[in-house]
């Protein structure tokens, strides 16, 4: 029994399940690029799909594709250039282009500076969905000569999401904390290694990066670029299925089941995943977790489909410090994000002084205009 056949294998053949297309390239060190989609080890991006894809999306209201040859490279290197950036600043300037890019005309109306989707959100089944294991990626100068990832997913063939699969056994103690650190020497960010000057990973291939996913099979969990060890979580819910659908499921069943299939991705990629500043100094990259993304979504399903105004309200009781703020921003940001619901008003209030920078704070990562009642 392998790490292969014991985690890899049953993660794509579930992801194929879901209607993922899947290249297993076995367990081998992979020696030809075009398996996986790309003409040198050296690219991340997935070029013909991500220029098919997008083009296929973005349409007249005739249904005609308008973008242009070079105004998809232009999208395609305005990803893939991210000069002077450190990883979460590159991170955050790709993710806002995900949301809304631009070129500067549509040749076929005539509209300036028109709107480009990335990635169709309304409609996940429309976008392309690929997971490809053994990914390597060459990284010259580095300290070894490339990096291969277990699996990584992607959309439109933007790499949204790096697995790092483990299997414990003599060779493998800590399975867990093992796929952590090796999560960290991809993406260049392991302290002892900077501390040295030595390069060990590809950072570029986490620019697009949603969020990362460890496992071993039994026990699987999921962080973002900023989380330590301790941020990272298991995925406990089947939203919108009961969760008695994970009943015989293990960790790694259960998040593929409830996070990767294509609408509640796409769903957490558009409204629950976000940048803020933290008390202690650093910006970091936070995705919700289960319990925020099951009561937000309640939420807006209540709103959406209540009876009166007893149907349409609630209480969602929280514990100190399980996030409350920013379940209430996933919820304005799935409401902003809703064509029938995106008119409503938010009020937020609170009962203490302390609580209103905290509130204004967090309401500014909703976006939009927001207007502080002193009385």
């Amino acid at each position: 029994m392998s790490e292969y056949t014991e985690v890899e294998q049953p993660f794509l053949e579930q992801l194929a399940g879901l209607g993922w297309i899947t290249i297993d390239q076995g367990a081998d060190i992979p020696q030809n690029p075009i398996k996986s989609l790309r003409p040198s080890f050296r690219q991340w991006i997935l070029p013909e799909v991500f220029v098919s894809s997008v083009s296929r999306i973005n349409t007249t209201a005739e249904g005609s594709e308008w973008l242009t040859p070079k105004q998809l490279q232009d999208l395609q290197d305005q990803i893939s250039r991210q000069p002077n950036r450190t990883l979460l600043e590159a991170n955050e300037a790709i993710q806002k282009q995900l949301f809304k890019a631009q070129v500067d005309v549509n040749e076929v109306t005539g509209e300036h500076d028109p709107v480009v989707r990335l990635i169709d959100f309304a409609n996940p089944e429309n976008n392309t969905f690929h997971a490809i294991n053994q990914f390597r990626i060459d990284t010259p100068g580095c300290v070894k000569a490339f990096i291969i990832p277990d699996i990584v997913l992607f959309v439109n063939g933007i790499p949204l999401i790096v697995v790092e699969a483990k299997k414990g056994g003599p060779t493998c103690a800590n399975p867990m904390p093992e796929a952590f650190a090796q999560l960290q020497r991809y993406m260049n960010g392991r302290k002892e290694t900077k501390a040295a000057g030595l390069k060990e990973g590809e950072p570029k291939l986490f620019h697009t990066n949603m969020m990362v996913i460890r496992s071993c099979g039994l026990e699987a969990d999921y962080g973002t670029i900023t989380s330590g060890e301790e941020h990272f979580f298991p995925w406990k819910t089947q939203w919108p299925e009961d969760d008695t659908a994970a009943k015989g499921m293990n960790q790694q069943e259960q998040l593929i089941n409830g996070m990767l299939n294509k609408s509640n991705l796409l769903s957490i990629l558009r409204t629950s995943s976000v940048f803020m500043d933290t008390d202690a100094g650093p910006r970091i990259k936070v995705v919700c977790r289960y319990q925020q993304f099951r009561a937000a979504n309640k939420i807006i399903d209540r709103l959406r489909n209540g009876q009166g105004v007893i149907e349409r309200s609630g209480v969602v009781w929280h514990t100190q410090g399980s996030g409350k703020s920013l379940t209430m921003v996933f919820v304005a940001r799935m409401l902003r994000t809703s064509k029938d619901l995106s008119d409503f008003k938010i009020l937020l209030i609170n009962d203490r002084v302390d609580l209103e920078d905290q509130l204004a704070e967090t309401a500014t990562i909703i976006g939009g205009r927001v207007n502080v009642i002193e009385s």
